[in-house]
Order: C-alpha cells, then structure tokens, then sequence
C-alpha cells in the first residue's frame, strides 16, 4: 500500500471563486482513491488581523469607491510586468500563519488558487517553510505578472491568451498546462430544466432571468433588479446574494414594490440548478461564474466588471459569441428585451458556450496534481498534458 501523500491547497478569499476553487479541486483528488491527506489554508483565516486590513481591504475600498483608481494600478502592473501585488515582507510577517502551517504539514505538493497564495507559496518554498512542487491554479481568462515566480513548477491555466501571456513573461512553455476553470462536476449535467422550474415554483411559460454578484459586491444587485423592472416583459428573477446580507436587505425590501416575481437567495449550493432553470443569466464576470456559465450554456449579460481584470473577460467573452455587455444598468432593460425576443442566437449563443467551457477542468488540475507527486510520470506528462471532455484524460 502506497504511504499517504500530503497536500495543501494554497487560497486567499478576497473573492469566493478562489475558495470554490479549491473545493472542487480538493475533490477531484479525492475522487481518485489514492491516499491523500489534503488541507486546505486561507491566508486571510490564518493571517493576522492587520493583513486583512492592509493587503485586502484597500482593495475592496478602491472597486466600491474610487475604480478608476484601481484600473490604473492594475495596467500599470501590467505594462511594467511587476512580480508582486504587496511587498514580500507583507506576506513574511502577515502570513506566518500560512507558513508555520505549511511547515507543520510538509507537504508533498502545494496547489495555489489565487495570486496572493502563489506569492505565498513561493515564498515559502525559498525560504524553507517546505520543500515540494507548487503547482498555481489560475482562475481568470487572463494572467498578470505576480503569478511569475521561479519557486512554482507548473501553471494550470484558463485559455490560450493566459498561456501566451506567461510565456512572454518568461515562463517556460513546458511548465504551462492548459485546464480551463476548475468548476463544479454538476454545472455540465443535464437536468431536466422543467423540473427545476417546477420545484422552484416557476411558471414554465415566463422568462427567467438569474442575477448575481459574485457573493462580494460590488455589482448593485437591487438596482439590477429594477432595472429589469423596466424591461416589458413578465420576468421571473432569481437574484443570488451571496454572503452580502445588507444586499438581500435591499432586495426583500423591494420584493413589494416591483413588478417582478422576485426570488432571493442568499449563499446557495444550488447555483447549477439555478443556472439551468435561467433563460438568462445577468452578472459580473467573475472568472469561476463564467466558467460555470459556459459549461451549463446559459447566455451572459455582464455588468460591472472589476477594472483590469474582468473587463478582459468581457472581451474575451464577447470576441467568442458567449456574452454581452451592459455598460451601465441603464442598457440593461433593452438588452435583455432583445436576447429574450431572440431564441435562435439564445440558442447560437448556447451551443458557443459548450464548445468553450471545460468543464472537466478541475479534474484536469488533479491529473496535473498526480503528476507532480509522481517525479517518475511528471516529465512525461508534460509532454501529454491533460486532454478535453470527451478524450483520454487521466494519468494512468
């Protein structure tokens, strides 16, 4: 019997699709019966209080209130190709925590799922807090230059710009491994959408339109809310908020005064049933929520993108037929009107959306993972990385 091998799973929740993430990473592993001890570590549980509030909070304050601001330092990033988002005695002194775990563990692998963690984990690793492979788990359409660094072995990325980016950052071709988003198993099956309509209560023969904003703001889903109001047509809405309770305040607040058959959920596990009942799904391009999307083919109205990052994703989203874009929640009524008025390109748009998605990418990440915790397969299988739904694509 082969000894337990031990991982840790490296995250940051500044946002929740890095968390998702490493669940359904974590269970892909799992699900493929080797002994494994896996553990999962958030730098902001296990970071002191003053890291939050110095590496995560200026963040959010610059989305909610000065954006501009934030698009700036990001492209400036970008253009000057700078290798961290904090100063390495930030994450030295804020995340001793992370450390002296990753310590207590010794790991035989290190997966990373958001960019802090990676700058983490390769800290770690070339300071002594651990000595084994880190493999850094992309969760954007798009790449920046922190991810960048000599400690980390492999990058498992999300499309084909992300991987030209690294590589003219310097990163080796045979250290890229394209994987997609890693999502949940359950996005890609295929329910039978009238029994959702039904169990939620919904009227099969009126549009559905699910609205969301990524669990953190700071996409305003009340206002999104009434903006559909002034579409014309008999919506039922399904507007998911996450862990903002102040947001579900507002929207049970309005559940009166619209005309709308308004529902509200809070954190929900049933995001895949949800996304098969919609006709439509309005949201923020969140990388994990995308991805999500496009493997259950529900067509994307997007909206208050994070600058810098999720602007791309717009881009990306709608250079491949998958998504449009409302600039402002003022063109959200006409947009919607037109795409619910237009079955066939709901329907084109569907059909681009399952040729994207890969939506067994997180199983692609594990076959990546297996590899690394087997030196004598890991040369080779960067020569045969992992293959799409539908092809060969597990390590044998």
């Amino acid at each position: 019997m082969k000894p337990t091998k031990r991982i840790a799973i490296l995250t940051l929740s500044v946002g929740a699709g890095h968390v998702r993430a490493a669940e359904v990473v974590q269970r892909a592993l799992l699900d493929g019966g080797e002994a494994l001890e896996i553990r999962t570590l958030d730098a902001i549980e296990l970071g002191r209080p003053w890291f939050r509030w110095l590496y995560v909070a200026p963040y959010w304050w610059m989305l909610r209130h000065a954006p501009g601001l934030w698009r700036r330092l990001f492209e400036r990033r970008q253009r000057k190709g700078h290798r961290s988002t904090a100063p390495h005695w930030v994450f030295r002194r804020g995340c001793a925590g992370v450390l002296r775990q990753l310590q207590s563990l010794a790991p035989h692998l290190v997966i990373a799922t958001e960019i802090g963690a990676a700058e983490i984990a390769a800290l770690g690793k070339r300071e002594g807090w651990f000595n084994a492979p880190i493999l850094a788990v992309q969760t954007d359409f798009q790449t920046e230059p922190p991810w960048v660094q000599r400690e980390i072995d492999v990058y498992a990325v999300a499309s084909e710009e992300a991987k030209a980016q690294l590589i003219g950052w310097g990163v080796s071709l045979n250290r890229i491994v394209l994987c997609g988003i890693p999502v949940d198993p359950a996005f890609s099956l295929a329910f039978d959408r009238q029994e959702i309509v039904q169990a939620l209560g919904l009227d099969g023969r009126r549009p559905v339109v699910l609205v969301m904003g990524g669990g953190m703001g700071p996409m305003p889903l009340d206002q999104a809310v009434l903006a559909l109001e002034r579409c014309g047509l008999p919506l039922q809405v399904l507007a998911v908020c996450g862990r903002d309770q102040m947001q579900k305040q507002r929207l049970e607040q309005l559940r009166s005064k619209v005309a709308l058959d308004l529902h509200i959920f809070g954190w929900s596990d049933s995001i895949p049933e949800l996304m098969s009942a919609a006709d439509l799904l309005v949201s923020k391009p969140g990388g994990v929520t995308i991805a999500e999307a496009l493997a259950v083919g529900v067509p994307m109205v997007l909206t208050h993108p994070i600058p810098g990052p999720e602007e791309r994703h717009v881009r990306y989203l709608e250079q491949n037929g998958v998504a449009v874009r409302a600039r402002t929640l003022d063109e959200l009524p006409q947009l919607v009107h037109r795409l619910l008025g237009e079955p066939e390109k709901l329907a084109e748009i569907t059909r681009r959306a399952h040729e994207l998605a890969r939506p067994d990418a997180a199983h692609a990440v594990a076959q990546v993972a297996r590899a690394l915790l087997e030196t004598s397969t890991y040369i080779d299988f960067l020569a045969s990385p992992p293959a799409r739904s539908g092809e060969s694509a597990y390590l044998m």
